[in-house]
């Protein structure tokens, strides 16, 4: 394929960067936003914590600075590659303004896959729902 499959979207969020943090890392918030698997246990999300749907699909962490940066590495088991071969994540960035906490969320790049343009369409209709959640839950408007 020739071009990217990247999603790129962003939300302002009027509250301290420290609570939007929260809301990323933490499971009791992330549930609201967010599928987790149901074993899964309340550990906040940090470098190398797994979130694994057992033979479907794998997310781990591979990129956490407090406050800014939080990358999630995304494998699918029906992906014909390994893991390694894949660099497709949901990267959130954050950065402090004078009007609250601009999220920026990256999801991407599918253009690797067979299938790609599919999950390029599910990840738009995710990124744009997560994004209110998460400002909502941060803003405490839930």
């Amino acid at each position: 394929m020739d071009r990217t499959l990247i999603v790129n979207d962003q939300i302002q969020i009027e509250a301290p960067l420290s609570k939007v943090w929260e809301v990323l890392v933490a499971p009791k918030y992330i549930r609201q936003w967010d599928d987790l698997p149901s074993g899964f246990d309340d550990y906040y999300l940090e470098p190398g914590r797994i979130i694994e749907w057992t033979g479907i699909t794998k997310l781990t962490v591979s990129e956490s600075e407090p406050n800014a940066v939080l990358k999630l590495s995304l494998y699918v088991d029906k992906w014909e590659l390994p893991p390694a071969a894949y660099d497709i994540a949901y990267t959130y960035r954050l950065s402090e303004e004078a009007d609250g906490v601009l999220l920026q969320l990256e999801i991407g790049d599918f253009s690797v896959l067979e299938d790609g343009q599919a999950y390029y369409d599910s990840s738009v209709e995710f990124a744009e729902t997560a994004l209110e959640k998460i400002k909502n839950l941060a803003e405490n408007r839930l």
